[in-house]
């Protein structure tokens, strides 16, 4: 079992490559009920509602990663860890069923992110002001870390 401070740095790491993975995932997708990720009054809605895609959504990455890392040659790993789900030029160069692989990865993210009632945009809106608020982004580390405390049991 690991310990719990290598596990919360290696899913912050983690969730940070998924949230760039991520940058305009699902293109127009929208819920007319989500909080406006400027509200203060839905702040803790919409940072509980945030934190809890990026947990199931680096769930889903881990898992279609270790299957597309398994039928990418050492020679374009690098390429997959450039793919976006906002740029579809990205995976040009790799195979039909492994862009197929891809897509439905992006399709399933942005599936997950309006599951907790965000658009795509409002969970951008939010993952870009992580990099400017330094406050708001240990609070979605350390709710990352309570996330993932039920599954060092499972271990």
């Amino acid at each position: 079992m690991l310990p719990l401070r290598f596990l919360s740095k290696r899913l912050a790491a983690a969730a940070t490559l998924s949230l760039l993975l991520l940058s305009g995932c699902g293109g127009n997708a929208s819920n007319e009920n989500t909080p406006v990720a400027d509200g203060d009054n839905s702040r803790e809605t919409w940072l509980n509602n945030y934190t809890a895609a990026v947990w199931e959504i680096e769930r889903q990455r881990q898992a279609t990663y270790r299957v597309l890392a398994e039928n990418v040659p050492d020679t374009e790993q690098a390429a997959l860890a450039e793919v976006r789900c906002n740029q579809p030029d990205t995976i040009r160069g790799f195979s039909r069923t492994l862009r197929q692989e891809i897509v439905n990865y992006c399709d399933r993210v942005a599936e997950m992110i309006q599951a907790e009632n965000l658009t795509v945009e409002e969970f951008n809106q939010i993952r870009d002001r992580l990099d400017e608020d330094p406050i708001l982004n240990n609070q979605v580390m350390e709710q990352l870390a309570r996330l993932q405390e039920p599954d060092r049991t499972e271990n």
